[in-house]
């Protein structure tokens, strides 16, 4: 007998311009968002070009509102919106039939934790990425400026200010993360000059070099910068010996986020405070090979996917608030529409847990269960005795805290 799917709702899409801009850098923390801040501004000072907004903030907004449009038309964006509807079955064995249109199979559950482990956090992940490369880029352009390396008119353009023309058909997609280009408006021609590819995480120059390679072959095709059309036939490559098209990598730092904390008492009550590691770095430039250059963040993998996580949750709270602002579950009744925005997300993560198959995926949902309550340093270090990630609680970090581990031998990796 054919299984019955579960039946899904319309896409409920948010007004995302609205959602960013009621943020400013403070999303992201204290730190790295005045840092962010100085970026912008010095880029902008170098006269890079980005595909929209005039200063830092509004270029902040309008890169949190695209990542928000890629994770609401992305194919999984719906099951995204039924996981805080309806959510995983509440408990361990089989789904009663008379729930099992109201409730996400184990399937749809695994798919749409992947779907806010995988890509919801990389989407923003990258996006600040691409957005702190800047300054190390403006920087290595204009000493590349300097010793005649590329013409002295080339500017850096960001992300979609600059697309490519499909190699078949007709369209534009997405190009390399940055281009350096010489020419313009004021030209027949373009010249590119450079291009740059920006990573979130650790990936090897082989690789790096790899995808350089492939986005000067797809932009041969022809590119469309900041609207303006450059067909094939009117797009130079730099690729003469003593002027070759300058390849860029840029990739997050290495070093660790602090995994000590210490807890405090107020009037209000007794907070935990995650201790914070002294930031006295600054971004790296090394030469790969006469053509690549490799630039390496002041911010490190992990900080980045702090901040990530944190724009995840921010997320997924908001479009909870959203899906319940004409109506909240029985039982929820004496809770706004945001409070129960955050209940629904908290509640449906727990859920998961108990619904995963597989040892890979119930530790990706404690994961986020634990980052939710207790930031991202804590929550994925926290480890069970056989190493494995295990729920994490206040009482186990007051353990933690007195012995240096819990009663049963958990531990902050």
């Amino acid at each position: 007998m054919m299984k019955k799917k579960t039946s899904h709702s319309e896409l409920k899409v948010l007004d995302r311009v609205a959602l960013a801009n009621s943020v400013d850098f403070s999303l992201i923390g204290y730190e790295l968002g005045n840092d962010l801040k100085s970026v912008l501004e010095y880029a902008l000072a170098g006269e890079v070009v980005f595909h929209s907004g005039k200063d830092p903030l509004s270029i902040f907004r309008q890169t949190l509102s695209d990542s928000i449009r890629d994770i609401e038309f992305h194919p999984r964006g719906k099951l995204f919106q039924e996981f805080l509807l309806k959510g995983p079955y509440e408990n361990t064995g089989s789904i009663p039939k008379e729930l099992a249109d109201l409730r996400l199979t184990d399937s749809e559950s695994v798919s749409a934790v992947s779907f806010i482990f995988s890509f919801m956090i990389n989407s923003f992940k990258g996006a600040l990425a691409e957005l702190l490369s800047t300054k190390p880029c403006t920087r290595l352009i204009d000493n590349l400026r300097r010793d005649k390396a590329i013409p002295s008119d080339s500017r850096l353009f960001v992300g979609d200010a600059v697309l490519v023309h499909r190699s078949r058909g007709r369209g534009l997609s997405k190009g390399a993360d940055l281009h350096i280009l010489s020419g313009g408006h004021k030209a027949d021609c373009i010249t590119v000059a450079g291009v740059g590819e920006v990573k979130s995480y650790s990936l090897s120059n082989t690789k790096l070099c790899k995808q350089l390679n492939q986005h000067i072959r797809r932009s041969r095709s022809g590119l469309n910068v900041s609207g303006f059309d450059y067909p094939g036939e009117k797009l130079l490559i730099s690729d003469s010996s003593s002027c070759p098209v300058v390849r860029i990598s840029v990739l997050p730092s290495s070093w660790k986020l602090a995994r000590t904390f210490h807890f405090e008492n107020t009037s209000s009550g007794r907070y935990l405070f995650v201790d914070r590691r002294d930031l006295n770095r600054d971004d790296e430039v090394k030469r790969i090979d006469n053509n690549h250059l490799r630039i390496t963040l002041k911010w490190s993998q992990e900080a980045l996917a702090e901040a990530a996580y944190e724009m995840t949750f921010w997320y997924m709270e908001k479009m909870g608030e959203f899906l319940y602002s004409n109506h909240v579950p029985k039982g929820w009744e004496e809770m706004s529409p945001a409070e129960a925005g955050r209940n629904a997300v908290k509640m449906m993560l727990y859920y998961a847990i108990l619904r995963s198959w597989t040892k890979g995926q119930k530790q990706r949902a404690i994961a986020l269960y634990n980052c939710y309550g207790f930031g991202y340093s804590l929550g994925t270090n926290f480890m069970n005795a056989q190493g494995r990630k295990e729920m994490l609680w206040t009482k186990d970090l007051e353990e933690i805290y007195m012995n240096g581990k819990t009663e049963k031998g958990c531990y902050i990796r």
